[in-house]
């Protein structure tokens, strides 16, 4: 018993401290591997960990007056901090914990005690109370395993409590990207619309002294018209990204948000391979099937005990109201054997042991432990499968993004902007048609507003990337040209 009871409490405590940290000083480990940072290629790790180390690290920085955190960082923090899954992933780690201690226990002993009104009579007396207590010891063994088996349990709770914060990560993450997007995309409408109005009431002064043509005056009014209607649908999308934001940080959805900032492009130079052998070491969801393999181990081994049988010991106490010697009729005086008149108190030792006759039953249980076995090693191969797609799918879908960035930012958008120029010049020089000039106009908008859209695309595509591999990774940033040179319609 006190070898179950100390092994318990050696298993306990540490797991107590490696909860305590899982729950209170963790962060997303960040890494450098495979990736460019500032020009340099480096292929050692590096963890660091900027974001979700707590708000305090923040002030700090600020008094020391070092670089602030962003604001897409703070929004991380307050959702690690406030976010209802996260809460919850984190009581379900700490119930976890209280499990150790009840699987390595020893179940309750047995009093009893029995009050009998019709006394019991033998030679030493009349038997009326009888006290016992039992003590059930199961083998060391099968404490052991059942406690190991609780360990990965807790284990297999802090990898979902990393999980979930890592899934909240990303979709605070990509709520912002989507916010960043309307936001651009409004902005980018209202000074092309502003541009509009100016070209509009150009053309209204020339259709009136008979300079311009009243379709000319009304296509443009239409296009306003179609800009004030887009204005619109881009604002219910803005309060719905930053609705989704607020939930995810416990917010009312109507709780205003400050304005995105400018989204730092990342340029991705790993491989897959690369960030594969990352993942295998760090996605959660892995993890949790890694540990979910050695717990199910550990209950092979508790069924493969179920043939030993667990003693149980006991001690029992009878109480013995002794009573008067006999004395045979016509007996001579003499001496008389009274040993009857002492009657004591009995007691004695118990010993019984469980008798495992049901073979079925324990083979089944035994074919039911290896099956889940097998069935954990199968949905960790189909969950590596999964995160290995991912990895390939992102690694490509970033590579296209970028490119298709560099394309609008290096050729599309100044060739067009160009052609809008020219077009222009050449109506007001009598040379050209109105409906060109509103076509070439409308092409220009398009690849601004797609530049944005890609820029929020490769972000969230990166963000999920991270998510997967269960690490941030450090990149090489760049800022794109749309944000150096602002909106210029």
């Amino acid at each position: 018993m006190l070898f179950a009871f100390t092994s318990g409490c050696l298993t306990y405590q540490p797991l107590n401290k490696e909860v305590t940290r899982a729950v209170g000083n963790w962060h997303r480990p960040a890494v450098q591997y495979g990736m460019e940072v500032s020009g340099r290629h480096s292929g050692a790790p590096a963890a660091v960990s900027p974001i979700g180390a707590g708000r305090r690290e923040q002030a700090d920085s600020e008094e020391h007056g070092c670089a602030s955190l962003s604001q897409l960082e703070l929004y991380i923090q307050d959702a690690l901090e406030r976010n209802p899954s996260v809460l919850a992933a984190v009581a379900d780690t700490q119930a976890k914990l209280e499990r150790v201690s009840q699987a390595t226990s020893l179940p309750d002993p047995i009093f009893r005690a029995a009050v009998r009104p019709e006394p019991i009579r033998t030679a030493a007396g009349d038997v009326h109370f009888t006290l016992s207590v039992a003590q059930k010891i199961p083998l060391l063994a099968r404490l052991d395993h059942a406690g190991r088996a609780a360990t990965a349990e807790v284990r297999m709770a802090i990898e979902r409590l990393d999980a979930t914060r890592l899934r909240v990560i990303a979709d605070v993450e990509q709520a912002y990207h989507r916010l960043y997007l309307t936001e651009r995309s409004i902005e980018l409408t209202e000074a092309h619309r502003r541009s509009l109005e100016d070209l509009g009431r150009v053309l209204a002064t020339q259709y009136r002294v008979g300079k311009a043509e009243q379709h000319d005056l009304l296509r443009i009014q239409t296009e306003i018209a179609k800009l004030g209607n887009d204005l619109a649908r881009m604002a219910d999308r803005r309060a719905s990204a930053a609705a989704a934001l607020n939930r995810l940080m416990d917010y009312p959805p109507a709780r205003k948000l400050s304005a995105t900032g400018p989204i730092s492009v990342c340029t991705l130079a790993a491989d897959v391979e690369e960030l594969m052998a990352l993942a295998v070491e760090h996605n959660p969801e892995l993890a949790i099937l890694v540990r979910r393999e050695r717990r199910d181990r550990e209950k092979i081994e508790l069924a493969e005990l179920a043939y030993w049988p667990d003693p149980t010991i006991g001690f029992e106490w009878t109480a013995i109201d002794p009573r008067d010697a006999f004395t045979p009729p016509n007996a001579q005086p003499a001496a008389i054997n009274r040993m009857s008149e002492t009657g004591t108190d009995s007691w004695a030792v118990m010993l019984q042991f469980s008798v495992p006759i049901w073979f079925e039953r324990i083979e089944a249980a035994k074919r039911e432990a290896r099956l889940m076995l097998r069935k954990t090693q199968h949905e960790k191969h189909a969950t590596l499968n999964t995160i290995a797609f991912r990895i390939f799918d992102a690694c490509e879908r970033v590579q296209t993004q970028r490119c298709t960035i560099d394309l609008l930012e290096s050729t599309l958008i100044p060739q067009a902007r160009q052609t809008y120029d020219v077009s222009l010049t050449a109506y007001q020089a009598g040379k050209s048609n109105f409906l060109t000039v509103i076509d070439n106009w409308r092409r220009l908008l398009d690849f601004e507003l797609m530049v944005h859209r890609a820029i929020a695309q490769l972000e969230t595509t990166f963000s999920q990337l991270q998510h997967d591999v269960g690490l941030e990774l450090i990149r090489n940033e760049t800022t794109p040209k749309t944000e150096q040179q602002g909106e210029q319609p």
